[in-house]
C-alpha cells in the first residue's frame, strides 16, 4: 500500500477480501503466520459463523482483524501480502484500490444504477456488472459495455424498444437532448451563463463520439493492436466518460418524471 494510507480503510479492504476468499484453513494459517492463532481459534463465533454461513460473520471479522494486526505496520504488510489484497482490490473494488494503491479507478456505478431504478432500466445493471468485471481483465469488454450502457440509457429516455434504422448513438443523443430540453440551441439568451451552458451541452456529443470511436478501436468485436496498458487506459477513459454522461441523462429524465 502507498505511504500514509488510512489504516481504517486498509482494515475495511482486508475485511472485504477475507470475507470473499477465506475458509477455515486460511484463517488458521494466518493465525500461525502472525502468532495470533489463539485470538482466531479462541473467538467464540468467528470460525463457527464462517462454517455455518451466519449473517454475523462479517462483523466478527471486523472484531478479530484489528486484534491480529495491532499497531504493527509490519503485521499489516504481512496480512496484506497473505491475503493478496492488491490483486483482489484491483479485480473487485476499483474505488478502494485507487485509494490504497494510487491507481486510477473507475468512478462508482452505484449512482447511475440507483437513478436507473427510477426509469426501470433493467439492462443497465447488466452493463454495469460487465464493466466491473472487465475493466482490468477484459478492457475491450468494458469499453463495449460502456457504449451499450449509454445506448440503453438513451433508448430508455426515448422509450425505444429494440433496434430501429438510423439508431446510431449520436442520433440518439440528439433526440434525447431535445426530449430532455438539453438542446444547446434551446438555451435562451436571457439565461445566466448561457454561453457556458450551450458549450457544455454541445460537448456531450463529443463524449458520445469519443466513446464510439474508442470502442471501434479497442472494444468488443474489433481486433486489438495495442498494448494491454494502453487498452486499460482507454477503458478507464471511456468508462468514466460514459458513466458520467449516463448518470446525468438518467437523473434529468428522473427529475422530469417527478
Amino acid at each position: 500500500m502507498k505511504q500514509g494510507v488510512n489504516r481504517n480503510k486498509a482494515i475495511l479492504a482486508l475485511k472485504r477480501a477475507m470475507v470473499a476468499t477465506f475458509d477455515d484453513g486460511k484463517w488458521r494459517e494466518l493465525g500461525y503466520l502472525t502468532d495470533t492463532i489463539d485470538t482466531i481459534s479462541g473467538h467464540p463465533r468467528l470460525l463457527r459463523s464462517l462454517n455455518w454461513g451466519d449473517n454475523d460473520y462479517e462483523g466478527h471479522v471486523l472484531t478479530v482483524l484489528p486484534r491480529i494486526i495491532g499497531d504493527s505496520d509490519q503485521t499489516l504488510r504481512t496480512v496484506e501480502e497473505f491475503v493478496g489484497l492488491e490483486k483482489w482490490l484491483r479485480e473487485n473494488d476499483a474505488e478502494l484500490y485507487a485509494e490504497l494503491y494510487g491507481g486510477a479507478g473507475v468512478i462508482p456505478l452505484e449512482q447511475v444504477e440507483g437513478a436507473a431504478g427510477v426509469l426501470d432500466i433493467v439492462e443497465l445493471n447488466k452493463h454495469a456488472a460487465r464493466i466491473r468485471l472487465g475493466i482490468r481483465e477484459d478492457p475491450g469488454q468494458a469499453i463495449g459495455s460502456a457504449k451499450e450502457l449509454l445506448e440503453t440509457v438513451l433508448k430508455a429516455v426515448l422509450s425505444i424498444e429494440g433496434e430501429r434504422p438510423g439508431d446510431d448513438i449520436q442520433a440518439l443523443l440528439r433526440r434525447a437532448q431535445q426530449e430532455l430540453d438539453l438542446d444547446p440551441r434551446a438555451v435562451g439568451d436571457d439565461v445566466p451563463g448561457r454561453d457556458t451552458i450551450r458549450r457544455t451541452l454541445s460537448n456531450l456529443g463529443q463524449i458520445v463520439v469519443g466513446v464510439a470511436e474508442v470502442r471501434n478501436l479497442y472494444g468488443t468485436g474489433h481486433g486489438r493492436h495495442r498494448s494491454r496498458e494502453l487498452e486499460v487506459a482507454h477503458a478507464r477513459l471511456v468508462v468514466n466518460a460514459a458513466i458520467t454522461l449516463a448518470t446525468f441523462l438518467v437523473e434529468v429524465a428522473g427529475e422530469r418524471q417527478n
